[in-house]
C-alpha cells in the first residue's frame, strides 16, 4: 500500500479532510438514539475483535510535508507495527514496533553510525521511551492504539455532544457505510451491516494536520519482534539520541 500511495494521492487526501472536516454539509442532520448507539459501541467492537490491519496518511508536523503508515494493531495487548514512508530528514523510519512504553525504530541509513560505537551490531533497532508531545510519529502511533475501549460509551451522552451529527451514507472500498461526525474535528466512517470502523479521520484544533487512518482485515494479530535484531537502547547512547530529528 505505501508503494501504491504516491504523494500525490496522500496530499488530495489529506486536503479533503482538512478543507471539509470542519464544515458541515446541508444534508447533516442530529444523531437518532440508534445512530448514537453505534457511536457508542463503536471503538468497544474494536477491542472485542482484537486487532485490525491499518493504513494511515497524516501530516507528518514537519516541513518535509507528509507521512504515511501501514500495518496491524493489537488492541487488546496495545502492541502495534508499522512500515512508514516519509516524515523528517536525515534518517527517517523505515519500520516501527511500538506498545505502551517503549518505540523502537529501524532507521538504516544511521547503521553506519550505530556499528561505529557498537562494532557487533546486527539489524540494529532504535528502542526509546514513546515522546508524544515533542514527535508527530508517537502522535500518531498514539491515535492507532487509542481508537478501542474496553467499555461501550453511553449513548445519551454522545446525543448531548456538540457538534456530532449524521453526516450522510456512502461507498467506502465497495461497502456501504454511514459517516458520523463525533465533535468538531473528527469523522468516523462505519460499516453499515458489521458496524465496524472502517475509516477514522481527525485533525488538530488548528485544523493544520490532518489524519486518515483506513482499517480491515478485523481480528486477532500476532505482532512479534524480528529475532534477529539487535535491540540499542537510546538512554544509554546520547550520540544517536543526537542524529534523530524530533518529528518523527
Amino acid at each position: 500500500m505505501l508503494k501504491k500511495l504516491g504523494r500525490l494521492s496522500i496530499v488530495s487526501l489529506l486536503f479533503v479532510v482538512s478543507s471539509c472536516g470542519g464544515v458541515k454539509s446541508e444534508t447533516e442532520r442530529p444523531l437518532s438514539i440508534d445512530e448514537a448507539s453505534i457511536l457508542a459501541d463503536v471503538l468497544w467492537r474494536n477491542h472485542e475483535t482484537g486487532g485490525a490491519h491499518f493504513r494511515l496518511v497524516a501530516k507528518s508536523g514537519t516541513a518535509e510535508g507528509d507521512i504515511a503508515i501501514e500495518g496491524d494493531i493489537d488492541w487488546v495487548k496495545h502492541l502495534g507495527y508499522g512500515r512508514v514512508s516519509g516524515g523528517s530528514q536525515p534518517h527517517p523510519v523505515n519500520e516501527v514496533w511500538w506498545d505502551a512504553n517503549s518505540v523502537a525504530e529501524w532507521r538504516p541509513s544511521l547503521e553506519n553510525e550505530v556499528r561505529k560505537l557498537i562494532p557487533n551490531a546486527v539489524n540494529p533497532v532504535l528502542l526509546r521511551d514513546p515522546e508524544q508531545e515533542n514527535r508527530r510519529l508517537d502522535q500518531l502511533l498514539a491515535i492507532i492504539v487509542g481508537l478501542s475501549a474496553s467499555m461501550p460509551e453511553n449513548a445519551q451522552l454522545i446525543l448531548q455532544k456538540a457538534d456530532t451529527s449524521f453526516m450522510r451514507t456512502d461507498v467506502l472500498r465497495n461497502r456501504q457505510v454511514l459517516v458520523f461526525r463525533y465533535g468538531k474535528k473528527t469523522i468516523y466512517w462505519i460499516d453499515e451491516k458489521e458496524k465496524t470502523l472502517l475509516r477514522f479521520e481527525g485533525n488538530n484544533a488548528t485544523g493544520q494536520f490532518p489524519i486518515i487512518i483506513d482499517f480491515d482485515d478485523f481480528g486477532t494479530k500476532v505482532l512479534t519482534f524480528p529475532k534477529t535484531a539487535s535491540v540499542i537502547k537510546l538512554a544509554e547512547h546520547k550520540e544517536l539520541t543526537a542524529l534523530i530529528p524530533v518529528s518523527p
